[in-house]
């Protein structure tokens, strides 16, 4: 979801929603969906109302007028940067790089991903705190986790996915299991 403010029109929100207009206009009656009314009478949205209850009502991110689906990279082992970069070299995605934890919420904020890998273990901030920041922003939250590390001990796996994560994968990473999670994910 783009977190830059923009004005859209109702037929704008109704395509990214996947509803008619009239679904639109009954949210926006109900005061589910915030809008203003122009002087000419018509509704206008705004990029970050629609983004809040989209979130709320728990529905599917398709507003970001490109095709590609976009995976953000968290791992502070130049190595694992390398295998994703290689193993995801196709035309249906687009990739961003961070090496520590605060690297990725700027990234997270300025690349808008679809998918987060996010490494357990690295300087500065953790992938716990990481996963805990995304999943409780509203502006975030519905962006997938997959986390990976090689200290997979009940422990860690059990904290992760409290704190959010979609999925697990131990390290080393297995190349046909790591795509498939992936894959489960962006569908």
């Amino acid at each position: 979801m783009t977190l830059s403010q923009k004005i859209m029109s109702v037929t704008e929100v109704s395509k990214i929603c996947g509803v008619t207009r009239a679904t639109i206009w009954r949210w926006i009656k109900a005061g589910q969906l915030q809008a203003a009314k122009t002087a000419g009478g018509h509704h206008r949205i705004l990029s970050s109302d629609l983004q809040y209850f989209m979130n709320t009502k728990k529905m599917p991110v398709r507003f970001r007028g490109r095709d590609k689906k976009r995976i953000l990279i968290v791992d502070d082992d130049d190595f694992i940067r390398k295998f994703f970069s290689r193993i995801l070299d196709r035309k249906d995605i687009e990739l961003a790089y961070a090496a520590d934890g605060f690297d990725a919420g700027i990234k997270t904020i300025q690349f808008e991903p679809d998918l987060v890998i996010l490494d357990l273990f690295m300087p500065e901030m953790d992938g716990f705190a990481v996963c805990q920041k995304i999943k409780e922003n509203n502006n975030t939250a519905s962006i997938k986790i997959i986390a990976i590390s090689g200290y997979d001990t009940k422990e860690n796996i059990d904290r992760i996915y409290q704190f959010g994560a979609d999925n697990f994968c131990p390290k080393p990473l297995n190349k046909q299991i790591i795509i498939k999670a992936i894959d489960n994910l962006l569908k």
